[in-house]
């Protein structure tokens, strides 16, 4: 997948050969949590502009595919870079789609982003029937490879907008109150959750 066609975002279209291997490692981890499970109907919540869903394209584009994200520009840039997914403006808080809605709910960097995680989690776990492919930047491994890369020295590397620091083990206890945790991928600096609905 060339990333660079996809994001705004520096730390997918980065030149940096590390960040760059870093950033494969993510989209590997997706696919393999991904492959692991049979669904027909997804859910990506947060879905930013569509990235993941595009690393996935190949398997999901034949599946019933569905997108939110709270940011109109997001899902502007949502709809062009993943043509074959349905994608609308909805809020992590309030999903707007009935219960048991989707076999697999994707949630991707979003909970470290919310004031009140515990309501996004009932409400993923309330939209989902079979399982969640949950990510989070993991901490504090995220914050110390910002300061190592210079940035956001005044936080302690902690990224503005950044309002949760999970550490793996911390989000873990937090998704086992909703879900069984199936298989944990650890891509540096990031934690992935395979999640089945209890």
């Amino acid at each position: 997948m060339n990333t660079k066609e996809l994001s705004k975002h520096a730390k997918y279209r980065t030149l940096n050969p590390i960040s760059k291997k870093l950033v494969a490692n993510f989209f590997s981890s997706i696919e393999q949590l991904y492959f692991q499970i049979n669904v027909e109907t997804i859910l990506d919540v947060g879905c930013g502009e569509g990235i993941v869903l595009k690393s996935l394209e190949p398997q999901v584009k034949k599946q019933n595919c569905f997108a939110i994200d709270i940011d109109p520009n997001e899902v502007a840039d949502a709809k062009n870079n993943i043509p074959f997914c349905t994608v609308n403006v909805g809020n992590a808080y309030q999903i707007p789609f009935e219960n048991n809605f989707a076999d697999l709910v994707i949630c991707s960097e979003v909970f470290e982003h919310l004031e009140t995680p515990e309501v996004a989690m009932n409400e993923i776990h309330r939209v989902s029937s079979k399982y969640a492919i949950l990510t989070i930047a993991n901490e504090p491994l995220w914050s110390i490879l910002n300061m190592v890369r210079l940035k956001h020295w005044k936080d302690f590397g902690n990224t503005p907008g950044h309002l949760n620091r999970w550490s793996s083990s911390k989000f873990k206890d937090f998704v086992e109150k909703k879900f069984n945790v199936i298989d944990v991928k650890k891509p540096i600096p990031w934690s992935f959750f395979l999640c089945e609905k209890k």
